[in-house]
């Protein structure tokens, strides 16, 4: 190559390169642990708001009832993974009995609702771009498989498999979440950010049992149903919660937004040079 053809391409590598901002929101991140319940009644804290959940199960059509008890069954227990009960005392659980009455794709919902709300789902709001859903759960060793299901900002919901459940023990199930899944608006203010995290969904799978063992009395009548034992213990995201910083961001957040226009008022004139403007036309 020619010294000047030489010259002539180094300038223009530069150029390309100088185009390119040294930094970029695509590439910057700022990962954060986030604990959206401990299942303790600790609050989740999102922008200075509280939110407490109580926990809820509903199943699918076979579930079990009996003339004492209908399935499936939740309640908070005191019980954990030692992972957690080393590093603190008083830690909760949730606890669900399953049983239906055939093999099948059963399947059992795990949802919050707000401890002091009407009992109806209440999504937790997840905060920044959620990278991986963490949760720590004790089954029965039976070939059932479980999941969790996200809001993205468009209102659409995802499932995100955690795994299967045939295993001893505690075992701390994390998943990555699909990059795909729209989390953050490019409209401004982000009022559209409303990516939230949904329920849990246990499925049974047809060929393993749909309960542990039945009882009957000595005419082969069930006197009692043993059901299957699951346990969740603190779930937990790790999100990008990187914003960028500009001349004016705080108006892309909803709140800054409604506190400006309540404080403005909600008249239809700006101001008195505004209306003189309006007259002399």
């Amino acid at each position: 190559m020619k010294t000047g053809s030489s010259k002539l391409f180094c300038l223009v590598l530069f150029v390309s390169l100088s185009a390119v901002p040294a930094f970029s929101d695509s590439n910057t991140v700022a990962l954060e642990s986030i604990i959206l319940d401990n299942f303790d009644g600790t609050p989740y804290t999102v922008d200075g708001e509280e939110y407490k959940y109580t926990w809820k199960v509903s199943g699918s059509k076979f579930s079990t009832k009996t003339d004492t008890q209908t399935f499936p069954i939740i309640s908070p227990v005191s019980t954990g993974p030692q992972a957690l009960t080393r590093q603190k005392e008083g830690i909760k659980s949730i606890g669900i009995q399953g049983s239906f009455d055939r093999n099948g794709y059963n399947w059992i919902d795990i949802y919050p609702t707000l401890a002091d709300g009407d009992g109806q789902p209440a999504e937790i709001p997840l905060q920044g771009r959620t990278r991986v859903i963490d949760v720590w759960v004790w089954g029965s060793n039976l070939n059932y498989n479980m999941e969790a299901y996200i809001r993205d900002n468009r209102g659409i919901i995802h499932s995100v498999p955690l795994g299967n459940l045939k295993y001893t023990g505690w075992r701390n199930l994390r998943s990555d979440v699909p990059s795909g899944i729209p989390m953050i608006s490019t409209v401004l203010p982000r009022s559209t950010d409303d990516t939230k995290f949904v329920k849990f969904r246990l499925w049974t799978s047809p060929g393993e049992r749909s309960y542990i063992d039945l009882k009957r009395d000595i005419n082969g009548k069930i006197t009692e149903i043993i059901p299957f034992y699951v346990y969740i213990a603190q779930l937990k995201v790790l999100a990008d919660i990187y914003e960028s910083v500009y001349d004016g961001d705080e108006l892309a957040y909803p709140k800054n937004t409604e506190k400006l226009w309540a404080d403005a008022g909600t008249g239809t004139d700006a101001g008195a040079g505004a209306g003189a403007g309006a007259g002399a036309n």
